[in-house]
């Protein structure tokens, strides 16, 4: 039995097979990706930021940021980070500034528009919009450092939180996701260094691919639109804050003055 030989025809019969093959993969992925914004959007509808008075003069904290500071993506505010630390300490005032979809340039206001009075605790989540939505690095420096520099006027204890390696949530695909993977690692880089210049605690949450302990389990720290956090991983960064940074230390003692909450 002989084979047929492979003609100029036969070969281009197969190429334009592979072209249809692969363009309806790719517009499959775009179609998910798009599916999974709508189900963040819906996410992001209902989450409900956790916020907490208590008495004028116990220990206040101060929440800014993005998403991740309202607490999308877990099952009740408090299941967010600001949840865990109000259920960690119980005497803690919580204000909370966040919102979804902010970027660097929105949490300075959110800082700018807290008014007049220091607080024990500053806490920042942010980075993610500007990734997600493609700030430019020439701008983000300057962001970030202005960012950095109105925290410590209402704080003398920072800690800050950025974002994991994106680019390996299995919501990107290549070129996307090396696209996302880079901008990740140049946002936390800037962050990092400006967290140590103005003498914040940052937490590096940037690993590379194969060293990541939240992208490898995505469907356990991710909610259902594969990018908010899912409350494991809520869990997960408020353990590494209370770990890593001095934040017990912090909410402890009694405060001399109460702060401006509104």
């Amino acid at each position: 039995m002989t084979s047929r030989p492979l003609t100029t025809s036969n070969a281009g019969g197969a190429m334009v097979a592979l072209a249809g093959v692969t363009a309806l993969a790719g517009l499959w992925r775009w179609g998910q990706l798009l599916q999974y914004m709508r189900i963040g959007e819906a996410l992001a509808d209902h989450a409900i930021p956790f916020e907490r008075k208590t008495m004028p003069h116990a220990p206040a904290v101060l929440v800014v940021g993005d998403s991740t500071g309202v607490g999308t993506g877990a099952t009740t505010p408090g299941d967010s980070i600001a949840g865990l630390l109000g259920a960690a300490f119980p005497h803690v005032s919580v204000v909370n500034r966040a919102a979804n979809g902010a970027r660097t340039l929105d949490v300075i206001m959110q800082l700018a528009g807290t008014g007049p009075g220091r607080y024990d605790l500053v806490l920042v989540h942010a980075g993610g919009n500007d990734v997600l939505r493609r700030t430019h690095l020439r701008s983000l420096g300057p962001q970030v450092d202005a960012l950095m520099r109105l925290a410590r006027k209402l704080s003398s204890n920072v800690i800050v939180t950025t974002i994991p390696n994106l680019g390996l949530l299995p919501l990107f695909f290549p070129p996307l996701s090396w696209m996302m993977s880079r901008r990740a690692r140049q946002l936390c880089a800037l962050y990092a260094e400006s967290a140590r210049q103005h003498g914040a605690h940052y937490l590096d949450f940037f690993h590379e691919r194969g060293a990541c302990p939240l992208t490898s389990d995505p469907q356990r720290y991710f909610a259902r639109d594969g990018l908010h956090p899912s409350n494991d991983c809520y869990k997960y960064v408020f353990d590494a804050i209370m770990k890593s940074t001095p934040l017990a230390a912090r909410l402890t003692r009694p405060r001399l003055r109460p702060v401006r909450t509104a």
